[in-house]
């Protein structure tokens, strides 16, 4: 086996790139869908990892042909650049591991950091190591590489595993049982990932064993582990193909809705319109006949009773067409909500004196938005200022509303003592969740470090939607 291994050793290492390109191609042309789900929205940092990997895999096929050709300077140059897209793809898994974790923003972006700063130091330190031990390029490639699989393959790939085994449940919850499985599956290969990529590694000088070490065996057991890496990875990529079916489920579930919310805007129309022409017209009638009684009636007491009748019957009728304009409301756009949502929180710093400051960006660039956007965003930003007001004593309060093809992001952040129920127990937390969820987004309650409170939610916009029907967008005009 091994001599067949050695014999197709360029065939492997094509196959095992050509896998992770599969895997990176097809997360990608799925990145501009719409999706409500963490774990959806995080594979594009896998796809990251798959194509940069699929690169240095390819790499190995390439420059030794390249030996031939060119000088050993160029192919220096080469094994340098091979030796940073394979340590990089390692930080991508790593950055994937971080998504899944359901962690804020600021404590996601100091562990990337973090990350980072010890890649640097992998490459740094490696290349200090190598000068002074008067290794080549090539021992100063293997080095790093392990290195780097030890210290951010190995806890990546078991982040990752772990990102997905909880995030078995978002998918439950969503009502996509059936591709729970496939979370599950997927975590226990990038399990086993971790231990044939991230702690077996190829023969490094400073392995045990050093120098002693039989490096024949190493090179016998590199063809091997290229083969086990590629047969995970072609495991991986099936998976990760089955778990891109929530883009359709989400779509479907999409749709649905939108034909509820048409059905409901048309019973809507159609109440408005019963109102109109009947209730109200028969109110009208009722307090002209008793207006014609009181003009025909000698009697002042009996005139002035009837009188308050009609009035009466008047304010009924304002109360109605109210109500009927209520329920014409026109559909949500990006400039109506911001100027919604700024009007009230402009009322909101005048009433209770808090200093509140408005952004919102991106308005020419908004998906289209769902239906009843504008309504749960007003409640959503209405219930996180009064809490704010409440739970966070003497404070500043910074809004900011950003649009984008296929996101809304809103955010307010105090710099306050904080929320007493920001661990989710308060009726307020729990609305806004409810609010949140009704239009397919995730929200997200941070206590800051430096005091105060952060509520971020993120409502998924489809750019691929299908365009409202002409008549309906005519009809919803003209009410």
């Amino acid at each position: 086996m091994s001599t067949f291994l050695e014999e197709n050793q360029t065939l492997i290492l094509f196959a095992q790139g050509l896998v992770f390109f599969a895997l990176g191609f097809a997360v990608w042309i799925q990145r501009r869908r719409a999706t409500r789900l963490t774990l959806t929205s995080s594979l594009i940092w896998l796809a990251a990892f798959a194509f940069v990997e699929s690169l240095a895999v390819w790499g190995y096929v390439f420059v030794p042909i390249q030996d031939s050709y060119v000088g050993h300077g160029v192919i220096d140059v080469l094994i340098v650049l091979r030796a940073l897209l394979q340590t990089a793809a390692f930080l991508f898994l790593m950055a994937f591991g971080l998504r899944l974790l359901g962690l804020g923003s600021m404590e996601r972006a100091g562990l990337t950091a973090v990350a980072c700063l010890l890649w640097v130091g992998i490459l740094g330190v490696g290349a200090i190591v190598a000068l002074h031990a008067g290794w080549g390029v090539g021992e100063w490639e293997r080095s790093v590489e392990a290195a780097a699989r030890h210290l951010l393959l190995l806890p990546g790939a078991l982040l990752a595993a772990w990102g997905l085994w909880r995030h078995r449940e978002e998918l439950s919850s969503a009502g996509m049982p059936g591709i729970k499985p496939y979370a599950g599956a997927a975590a226990a290969v990038l399990v086993a990932y971790a231990v044939a990529a991230g702690i077996v590694v190829d023969y490094t000088a400073w392995a045990p064993g050093g120098a002693l070490a039989d490096t024949d065996r190493y090179a016998a057991m590199g063809l091997w582990l290229s083969a086990v890496r590629g047969l995970l990875g072609l495991v991986l990529a099936v998976l990760a193909i089955k778990l891109l079916e929530t883009f359709d489920v989400e779509v479907t579930q999409r749709m649905e809705a939108l034909d509820r919310a048409r059905a409901v805007a048309e019973e809507r129309a159609r109440f408005g319109r019963d109102l109109h022409d009947g209730t109200i017209q028969s109110l009208y009638a009722a307090g002209l006949h008793l207006e014609s009684l009181a003009i025909r009636s000698d009697d002042q007491t009996v005139r002035e009773e009837v009188r308050e009748v009609v009035a009466g019957l008047n304010r009924t009728i304002a109360a109605l067409r109210d109500y009927i304009r209520a329920l014409r409301q026109p559909p949500s756009t990006p400039a109506r909500v911001a100027e919604r949502l700024e009007e009230l929180a402009r009322r909101f710093s005048t009433e209770t004196g808090l200093q509140v400051a408005f952004t919102a960006t991106g308005l020419g660039a908004s998906g289209p938005l769902p239906d009843e956007a504008g309504e749960h965003l007003e409640q959503i930003l209405r219930e996180a200022l009064a809490n704010a007001a409440r739970h966070a004593g003497p404070c500043d309060v910074r809004v900011r509303l950003a649009f984008a093809p296929d996101e809304l992001d809103l955010e307010v952040v105090d710099d306050g003592c904080g929320l007493g129920e920001c661990e989710g127990n308060g009726n307020g937390m729990k609305n806004i969740r409810e609010r949140v969820r009704r239009l397919g987004g995730r929200a997200a309650f941070e206590r800051r470090a430096d005091g105060g409170t952060r509520v971020a939610l993120a409502i998924p916009l489809d750019i691929e939607a299908p365009a409202r029907e002409p008549d309906l967008v005519a009809e919803e005009a003209a009410r």
